[in-house]
């Protein structure tokens, strides 16, 4: 199981997960071990489209920007619909 993730994480189908809606580009807050979301998105997404403006640079030019991995998808910071979230619970209830 731990070949599968290393290996979407590593390809485009990891890429291909996302919908692209743009809630994980918004500021976050941990309060209690609760997660909330703020009204404030980073500033290079287009929240017209949901696009981050420098995705193939963002780890350079925004050192702030957090890569999604299998780690960080389980450990709770994005909402519960989101498809990384639902595909790692659904490879969770299989093992």
């Amino acid at each position: 199981m731990g070949e599968k993730k290393q290996v979407l994480n590593d390809s485009s189908e990891w890429e291909e997960i996302c919908e692209r809606c743009g809630r994980c580009c918004y500021e976050k807050y941990d309060y209690r071990g609760k997660i909330f979301y703020s009204d404030t998105p980073c500033e290079y997404l287009d929240t017209k489209t949901n696009q981050c403006r420098i995705y193939a640079q963002r780890s350079e030019i925004n050192p702030g920007c957090v890569r999604l991995t299998p780690e960080l998808v389980v450990s709770g910071i994005l909402p519960p619909d989101c498809p990384y979230v639902t595909r790692s619970n659904s490879a969770k209830s299989e093992e």
